[in-house]
Order: structure tokens, then sequence, then C-alpha cells
């Protein structure tokens, strides 16, 4: 412990409140620790302990992370931070001072920036001049900021210098100039920019053609069906970095087959893809076929609408995938279809929709076969949707109708079940054996959730039976 080199390493795993205290050894752990101290420093000035101005001051050259609350802005501007990479102020437009203005120099006064947050602040228009002539500045994250009509070309270019860039209830009064292009910007992220115009949006994201990640709420419950979106004709491999697509629009089948289209080199690219309030239809899905080999993580549990075929096609084509979240899914369709390929899935979120499980003992059976080869699985979720208008029952998870093939899934740590006792189709009726097989042949069980059996004394029973085996239970889907 008298080399440094071990010292901090060592601190690396120890809390602030430690580090005060290991300062205190000695000399040379003084030495060595208390840069690690004042690395990361946030500071707010309502009544929470925050560091003395002049001790800042004094360290300012070890701060490495700085974050400023509800208007303290410790004569920034006027102290320079030499090796500061990460700043962010929140709050400064507070209800001490409504018309307080953020003006600084970010090129004299943290000549290392890379990372900038602002969020609930007004910024000058010397403040984007600033940033626009910063050498470091990569990162851009914005939170319910309001970029001014005189402001916004030189906001423009700034988005254009920058590697990450992130949007949340912005309002920025202007179109994108014309010669603009963000040809560095590889993550993008957007959400409910009510007062960004959603045409300013697409051509933002239509000109970040190196993108590697786009998350996109456009927050547009109400926009007509038939209203376009896309207004520029996207070409095949127009985002051929593109990797995770996760959109939230209200748009129909045709656009999101052109932004899939969009994505990849030609043979696949897409590691995540999470679409909602999207139409999931047959030009969506076909497209989506290119990127089969590739994809990771699927989550389309709150598309709009979908074609029968995609969640079979994606369990019997995706080899790599991890995650998999779909809705319905009939055991009609997986019956017609091949063996499942997706042996590499640790977290599966269906609904299985069999029949009469007394008329479809043998779709049950195959089901559980299937489900047997998942030997990976960690979490399984066997979701039941409002079911208003089904006249199906869901898979039972009973060992009379073929549970037992389950005994394979070693890893198992969580199953949920979501159904609820006032459910008209979908009364789930496990007994005290199926818990107790269960709770023997998954050995790394640790949770169980959601309703197991439409009887409330039942359900209860089987309850206090899961927690007497040392494991966790909640009525609920969500732990």
């Amino acid at each position: 412990m008298e080399i440094p080199e071990i010292v901090a390493q060592v601190a690396s795993y120890l809390e602030r409140h430690d580090l005060t205290k290991c300062v205190r050894v000695s000399k040379g752990w003084r030495d060595v620790l208390l840069p690690q101290i004042w690395r990361d420093i946030t500071v707010y000035d309502r009544g929470r302990r925050c560091p003395c101005p002049d001790d800042l001051y004094l360290r300012r050259h070890m701060v490495h992370s700085l974050s400023l609350h509800y208007g303290e802005l410790l004569g920034l501007g006027t102290v320079i931070y030499p090796n500061l990479r990460s700043l962010g102020i929140f709050d400064l437009h507070d209800y001490k001072n409504p018309a307080m203005t953020l003006s600084v120099d970010f090129t004299k006064a943290c000549p290392s920036l890379v990372h900038l947050e602002l969020v609930r602040s007004r910024a000058a228009s010397t403040t984007w001049m600033a940033l626009l002539a910063h050498p470091h500045l990569r990162c851009l994250k914005l939170g319910r900021v309001n970029v001014e009509a005189i402001d916004t070309p030189q906001f423009w270019k700034v988005c254009e210098k920058l590697e990450n860039l992130r949007m949340f209830e912005v309002s920025i009064q202007g179109p994108i100039p014309e010669n603009l292009v963000f040809n560095r910007l590889s993550q993008l992220y957007m959400s409910c920019n009510r007062w960004m115009d959603e045409e300013v949006q697409m051509d933002l994201v239509y000109r970040s053609v190196m993108l590697e990640t786009l998350e996109w709420d456009l927050n547009d419950h109400d926009r007509p069906k038939t209203r376009m979106l896309i207004r520029h004709p996207i070409q095949s491999n127009h985002w051929p970095n593109l990797r995770q697509l996760q959109i939230s629009i209200n748009t129909q089948d045709a656009e999101l087959a052109s932004f899939i289209r969009g994505a990849g080199n030609g043979q696949g690219r897409i590691t995540v893809f999470e679409p909602r309030r999207c139409e999931l239809g047959t030009q969506a899905s076909r497209n989506l076929r290119l990127h089969f080999n590739t994809l990771v993580s699927v989550d389309v549990t709150r598309c709009k609408t979908s074609i029968r075929s995609t969640v079979p096609d994606i369990m019997c084509n995706c080899p790599n995938l991890k995650d998999l979240r779909v809705g319905n899914v009939f055991a009609k369709d997986i019956a017609e279809r091949g063996p499942w390929v997706c042996r590499r899935l640790r977290s599966l979120m269906i609904c299985f929709r069999v029949g009469n499980p007394d008329q479809c003992l043998q779709l049950h059976q195959l089901i559980f076969e299937r489900l047997s080869t998942l030997i990976l699985l960690k979490e399984l979720r066997m979701c039941a949707p409002n079911f208003n208008d089904v006249v199906e029952g869901v898979l039972e998870f009973r060992l009379e109708y073929g549970l037992g093939q389950l005994a394979s899934l070693q890893r198992l740590s969580t199953v949920i079940f979501t159904g609820s006792t006032n459910s008209r189709n979908y009364e789930p009726q496990l007994g005290m054996e199926e818990v107790v097989w269960m709770a023997g042949n998954w050995k790394k069980l640790r949770k169980i959730g959601g309703c197991l059996n439409s009887d409330e004394q039942m359900e209860s029973q089987l309850a206090a039976s899961i927690k007497s085996l040392g494991i966790r239970y909640h009525l609920g889907s969500h732990f």
C-alpha cells in the first residue's frame, strides 16, 4: 500500500466518505487520493453539503466532472477549470432570478470540455458562439432549453461538430441551414420536442448519415395517419452504420419500412429494434429480414399493428437474438414453422395464444418443446394483454400440458405471469404442484410475479408457498 498506483486502484472501489478518511492516513495517501475526491463534484445551493467555493477554487485543476444546480455557478467564466471534461448546469432559469441567462466563454473557462449538459437554463448568443469555437466539444445534452430564432444558425453549426446530441423538450425556432450536414453525429436522441417542428427533426435525422444510434420519440399521438413524415426519399444504406433504431412515431408501414431499408450496409446492421406506435406491416417486416443475422434485441410490443408472420420469422431466423419482447403469437403459426434458432435468448416476453387447453393439448406440448430449447434463458414473461375481443386462451403453465419439458431451463431466475383475476378470457390455473416443480427444477429461480390462479384463496396459498421456498413473489408484473 505504499505504491501509489496500488493505492489508486484500491481507492477506485471506495465511496467518497471513505476516501475522506483515507486522506488522513498519511501524506502519501493524501497526494494520491485527494484528486479522486475532487474528480467528480456536484454543487447545490439549497441546504445540501457542498464543497466550499474557496476549496473548489484551490482544487479546480483536479476537477474533471462538475454539476452545478439551482443557479450556483461558482464564478464560472472567471475561474478556469483546466482539466474539466464534463459540465452540467441545471435550473439556471430559476425562481430566484427568472431572467438569468447563461453567458460563459467555455473556450476560456473550460478549455478541455468534451461533454456539456444544460437543463432548464437560458443560453445567451455569446454562449453558442463560444461553443462553436470550442475545439473539444463532442457531446451536448439539452433539457427544456429554448433556442431563440436569432441563435438558431449558430446552434445548428454547434451540432455539426458533435458526435452525441440529446434533446428533451427543446424549443428551436427555425430550420437547419441548407449547407449543413452532420457527418460526425453518431448518437442522436430526441424526445418530446413539441416546440420543434417535426419536419426539422426529420431533416436532422436525414442529414445525420453516420448515425449509429437513433432514439426518437416524436410525441405525435394526434398526427393524422395520412400525413407523411418523410419528405426526402430514403435510399438503401442511407445510414450505413445505424445499429440501434428506437423510434416512437405515429407512422404507417411504408415509412417504417423506409427507416429499416435505410439502415445498414446492405447485409444487415441493426442490433436493437424498438418501434412504437408504428405499423409493422408487410413492407417493414420484409425489410427487417435483411437484419435477421445481426438483431440482438427486439421489442415490438407497442406497435399499433403487426402481421402474424413477423414474430415466427424472427424466432426462426435470428441466431444472435438475446432479448425479445412481443405481444400475441398464435400457436398455430408457430406449429407451421420450423424450429427456433434464437438459442441465445436471455429474456423473453411473449403471449402464446393456444386456445382451449383441453382441445389443444398438442399445441401446448409443441410450445413447451420449443421453449425447452432456450437453455440460456434467464427471464421469462408470459404476458397476457387486455383480452376484450379474444376468444382463445393462452399457454397454461401446467404439468399436465407439458410444463415438465422446461426442466432444461437451468438458468431461469425470473418468471412473470401477467394476468388478472378480472380478465374474462385469461384465468390462470397454476396449482401447488406447479409451484413445487418450478422451485425444485429451476435452481436459480429467485422471482415469480403476476397472477397465478384466478381463485383468490388459491392465489394466497400459492404466494405463501413461494415465499416459504425462499423465492420473491409479487402479484404485479414489475419487481
